[in-house]
C-alpha cells in the first residue's frame, strides 16, 4: 500500500522512498517536451531529486486565476484544462485546452510580469505535477539539457500566441475560419483536411455562437471555396480562401 500524507488536495511524498509522484508519472512524463529524449527511470531520478508535489482539481474547478502570479512550473500528469479569458462585450474565449503531459503557462513563471492573463480550469479530473520556481532553477542547474527543452516550450509557447493574436486580430467570422484552414494546409501540406477540432470547439476559440460556425461553413461550401462533410474539409479555391483574410464585418 502506498504511503502518502494528503492535506486538502495536496498530495506529497512521504520521503525519497515514497513511490506516489515520480513513479507513478514518470511514463507520463517521458511524453512533456520538457523531458525529451530522456528514459523513464531517468526522469524518476531527476523528479526524485527536487522538491515536487502533486495537486489534484475536480472537473470545473479553478486551477489558477487571472492576475495570479505565475511562481511554479505546472504539468498536467492526469486530465486537461482551459485556458480562457473575458472579452469587453463579456463573452468567454477559450484560448486553448490543454492535456496531460502539456505544460501549463511555462512562459509566464519568469520575467518582470509573472502574472497570469488567463483563468485556467480544469475540464475533467485533473492531476498537476507541481514544481516551485526555486527548485525549477535548481533542476536546470543540475541538467543542462532539461534547460535547453524549457527554452524550446517558451519559443513554441511564444510562436503559439502570435498566431492566436493574429487570429483574434481578424475581424470577420469567415477570416478566422479561413485562417485556421490555411493554418492546417500548411501543418499538413495537404488541402484534403480532417479538422481536429468540433464546432463547439470552434466557436469557443472564436468568442462566437455555435450557429454562426455552422453557418459560415455552409457558405463556403455553398460558394465552392471548400467542401464541407463533417470533420472532413476539401479546400478548392485556396486563393479565394485566403482573399477571406482582409475581409471587413
Amino acid at each position: 500500500m502506498k504511503n502518502y500524507s494528503k492535506k486538502n488536495n495536496w498530495i506529497e511524498p512521504c520521503n525519497l522512498n515514497c513511490s506516489f509522484c515520480f513513479l507513478n508519472y514518470a511514463d507520463v512524463l517521458g511524453e512533456n517536451y520538457l523531458f525529451r529524449n530522456l528514459q523513464s527511470q531517468e526522469i524518476g531520478e531527476i523528479i526524485k531529486r527536487i522538491h515536487h508535489q502533486v495537486k489534484q482539481y475536480s472537473k470545473g474547478e479553478i486551477i489558477a486565476s487571472s492576475g495570479e502570479e505565475c511562481n511554479k512550473l505546472m504539468i498536467i500528469v492526469k486530465g486537461a484544462a482551459v485556458g480562457e479569458m473575458m472579452d469587453f462585450q463579456g463573452k468567454i474565449l477559450r484560448i486553448e485546452k490543454l492535456h496531460a503531459p502539456d505544460t501549463i503557462a511555462s512562459a509566464f513563471i519568469f520575467g518582470d510580469n509573472n502574472r497570469l492573463p488567463v483563468d485556467i480550469k480544469a475540464v475533467e479530473e485533473t492531476k498537476l505535477l507541481l514544481i516551485q520556481k526555486n527548485d525549477l532553477m535548481e533542476l536546470f542547474h543540475q541538467n543542462e539539457h532539461i534547460l535547453k527543452n524549457y527554452l524550446d516550450i517558451i519559443s513554441n509557447r511564444s510562436q503559439h500566441l502570435s498566431k492566436q493574436i493574429r487570429l483574434l486580430g481578424l475581424q470577420t467570422i469567415k477570416g478566422k475560419i479561413a485562417h485556421y484552414l490555411l493554418e492546417l494546409v500548411k501543418i499538413h501540406n495537404t488541402f484534403n483536411l480532417k479538422m481536429p477540432n468540433t464546432q463547439n470547439e470552434l466557436a469557443e476559440m472564436f468568442g462566437v455562437a455555435r450557429p454562426s460556425i455552422a453557418r459560415v461553413f455552409r457558405e463556403m461550401h455553398e460558394e465552392k471555396i471548400i467542401h464541407a462533410k463533417g470533420k472532413n474539409i476539401k479546400i478548392l479555391d485556396k486563393e479565394q480562401l485566403s482573399d477571406l483574410l482582409s475581409g471587413t464585418p
